[in-house]
């Protein structure tokens, strides 16, 4: 049973046993007054208000974890895994695949490797990075990337703010945001960004994110250039993910300022 589905319980439950005291305790009024002796009517009074109030906090209880009970739940225990569908703000490429997870990884610098891809249906991991790739490393089970998505800023939870498709001129960086479940430690996966078949961006490393959660890949180049632009995520030697996105716009150069005093030497 996932979290939602837990607290959904919880809410229900507390509404019908809030409400069941509610009842309960109007019927002992009722059935107290017709009591003969004052004291024992107004003691068995007493306890069945008792008993309204107790239930009219429950059912509050219950409507109160309707709108905040998902958040608390979340402060207390960490969500689990769950694979959900794709985000709706992404392009769609041929093959994906999508959970919903927490947690973050690790990424390190972005070293610049050019390479230039295969004309074949499944992207293939550079030649480049295979040779990194240790036959000690097993890929076990069924690992899963959620499509990327891509937005200017993360929050805490490294969940993209103000997701798109196009950006405009200029940029800093960009972040690609994704979800992964059924990972294991130290086994090699790479985020490589493209122009083309132009790598401008590549990150590589050992996993060290946990088995599933929220992770990201950022690329910060000197300048975007105009043009569609491509993300590939392998785990392994194996493609898990891609995700497609545009840049719009001439990038902004600066423009060299007058030396002050410099003049110009005419040649023979």
């Amino acid at each position: 049973m996932t979290i939602d589905q837990t607290v959904f319980a919880v809410v229900i439950v507390l509404v019908i046993a809030g409400a069941s005291a509610m009842l309960i305790g109007v019927a002992q009024i009722r059935s107290a007054r017709t009591l003969r002796y004052f004291l024992l009517r107004r003691e068995r009074i007493m306890a069945a208000w008792r008993l309204v109030g107790l239930g009219t906090v429950l059912v509050i209880a219950g409507l109160a974890g309707t709108r905040f009970g998902r958040q608390a739940a979340y402060v207390i225990v960490r969500p689990t895994p769950s694979v959900t569908s794709s985000p709706t703000t992404t392009r769609t490429p041929t093959i994906t695949s999508s959970p919903t997870v927490t947690l973050t990884p690790t990424i390190t610098a972005t070293p610049s490797i050019t390479y230039t891809p295969t004309a074949t249906g499944t992207p293939q991991l550079p030649p480049e990075i295979q040779i990194l790739i240790r036959s000690t490393e097993s890929i076990d089970g069924d690992p899963l990337f959620s499509q990327p998505v891509l937005s200017k800023r993360l929050d805490r939870e490294n969940q993209p703010i103000a997701p798109a498709e196009d950006f405009n001129n200029p940029l800093g960086t960009l972040y690609a945001a994704f979800t992964y479940n059924n990972l294991s430690n130290d086994v090699r996966w790479t985020a490589i960004w493209y122009l083309g078949e132009e790598v401008i961006c590549l990150e590589t490393q050992l996993w060290d994110g946990g088995t599933g959660g929220y992770g990201y890949t950022e690329c910060s180049p000197d300048v975007w250039m105009p043009g569609e632009y491509e993300i590939r995520i392998f785990w392994g030697t194996r493609w898990m993910t891609s995700v497609r996105f545009e840049v719009i716009g001439e990038p902004v150069t600066a423009t060299p300022l007058p030396v002050p005093g410099a003049t110009t030497t005419p040649s023979a």
